[in-house]
């Protein structure tokens, strides 16, 4: 994943998709793609989001998820495409 890189165009597509994707699939790709990567809550934690949010990302009954940049920054940690978390499964 390395190098991945997005142009304006495609940046701004993303954001815009991002934006009227179910949460619900969101959420369920946060969960798959932090359990097949082996990343726990406190590792998101340690790049600066606030526990009871990240938390909230997991709880089943919140509606909360990352915002775009929350979602990207941990893409790019963790070095995985951000586009996964808009993934139907």
């Amino acid at each position: 994943m390395e190098g991945t890189k997005y142009t304006q165009q495609e940046i701004l597509n993303l954001i815009n998709e991002y934006g009227i994707v179910d949460r619900k699939i969101i959420k369920q790709n946060l969960k798959r793609i932090l359990s097949e990567q082996g990343i726990k809550p406190r590792d998101i934690i340690e790049l600066g989001y606030k526990s009871p949010n990240v938390y909230a990302w997991y709880a089943p009954t919140a509606n909360n998820i990352p915002l775009i940049d929350q979602a990207l920054t941990i893409a790019c940690e963790f070095n995985f495409d951000v586009r996964e978390f808009l993934e139907e499964i």
